[in-house]
């Protein structure tokens, strides 16, 4: 099958590179970028002058048109590398290609005023708007926890219910009206609340917006549509899009586990054999089990998204075959957290200590884990669609 998309020539191959380049450096600096409780604002202009926030930006947009397969292995790497900048690596890119559902022309103006643009902040309606009385806009009140890379971003955004006369105003189907905003984020204040056991170096604190002057042209309602840009991953719902630039963290933090398992495991010596524990029968059968399981879980993931946005180049899919796409990256995260989980049971003693980087791989992909999108709800959500018992559109979608 042919499919025409827009492309930047040779751009996939020189974001690779650039990203296996900072994760090289990331292992030695994982200490500091917890200690720092955020992403360092080197760490913040290497990945910008390396366009690495763009993985997912429309390229009618300045975005890098890069091949849905490549976002999921940059991300994979620098995970890789460090987990909590992985985080904030996939969640920048969140944010900057949700100016995707925006008008283009308001998108662009958002960009021009800030080239090296990154957007922090999340779409559950935790807010509400109450419009103003000539229609044009809304006074925006609300509190939206879990802001990944807030300390680092130009521009926030926050998912919110319509307010009319002190509820919420309701549609067609007796459910409240609900949109995303975005907004500058000199007009709002980030409360200092990231105080937690995994993805400490994120920056993730409460975004905080009180009585904002919000034009209307700065609101959207990505919850069930498709944004208008021609780009493969924008064939994707918003839900499936998310997930897919989420894919990347379990699969990476778990290989840098894996990795870590298996040197530390050469290394430590059985008292009773005298023999390194790598040489342990039991030892060798776990290793191979995670290994095993992540390689197919990875394999899954990336073959299910290249099938999915091939089957929607000519049509626009049901709920049960979109589903295939949320389904197999919560597998991912679970087979990682699985890992991780074991593996730091394997090394024994010595994975308890801050500098050993199993413990910091078990709880930023444990915590990584704890994400509404893999919640309980989420997972009936997709089952539902999946069992083909989903006949009108859920809220966020699959």
């Amino acid at each position: 099958m042919s499919i025409d998309v827009p492309t930047r020539a040779g751009s996939d191959q020189a974001l690779s590179d650039a990203a296996r380049r900072i994760s090289a450096t990331l292992p030695a600096r994982s200490l500091e970028i917890e200690s720092a409780g955020t992403m360092p604002a080197d760490l913040v202009a290497e990945f910008t002058e390396n366009n690495l926030f763009r993985l997912a930006m429309p390229l009618d947009l300045g975005g890098m048109a890069v091949a849905p397969r490549t976002i999921i292995e940059i991300v994979e790497e620098v995970s890789r590398g460090d987990g909590a900048t992985g985080w904030s690596l996939l969640i920048g890119n969140i944010g900057n290609a949700f100016l995707a559902w925006l008008e283009p022309e308001v998108a662009e103006s958002i960009l021009a005023g800030t080239p090296d643009l990154v957007v922090a902040g999340g779409q559950a309606p935790l807010g509400q708007a109450v419009p103003r009385p000539d229609g044009t806009g809304y006074r925006l009140t609300g509190r939206w926890p879990f802001g990944s890379g807030s300390l680092h971003a130009h521009w926030f955004m926050g998912g919110f219910i319509v307010m009319q006369d002190g509820q919420p105003k309701t549609n067609d189907w007796g459910m409240p009206v609900m949109g995303v905003a975005y907004f500058p984020a000199s007009e709002a204040r980030v409360d200092d609340t990231w105080h937690v056991a995994g993805l400490g170096g994120t920056g993730s604190h409460d975004i905080v917006a009180e009585d904002l002057d919000l034009p209307a042209a700065h609101t959207s309602v990505p919850y069930f549509d498709r944004a208008a840009h021609p780009d493969p991953l924008y064939r994707l719902t918003a839900y499936n899009l998310l997930l897919t630039v989420m894919a990347g963290f379990p699969l990476g933090v778990a290989k840098r586990a894996l990795e870590e398992a298996d040197a530390q495991l050469r290394e430590r010596v059985q008292q009773s054999t005298g023999r390194p524990w790598i040489h342990d029968p039991a030892v060798q059968v776990t290793l191979l089990r995670h290994e095993t399981a992540l390689a197919a879980a990875r394999r899954h993931v990336l073959e299910t998204v290249e099938e999915l946005i091939g089957s929607l180049a000519e049509d626009q899919g049901d709920y049960a075959e979109r589903a295939r796409l949320a389904a197999s990256v919560i597998h991912a995260y679970d087979v990682g957290r699985e890992a991780v989980q074991a593996l730091f049971r394997l090394v024994g003693t010595a994975g308890v200590l801050n500098t050993n980087p199993l413990q910091r791989c078990m709880r930023d992909l444990v915590a990584g884990s704890q994400h509404v999108a893999f919640s309980f709800d989420s997972r009936k959500r997709i089952a539902n669609a999946r069992l083909g018992l989903q006949t009108a559109p859920a809220f966020f979608g699959v």
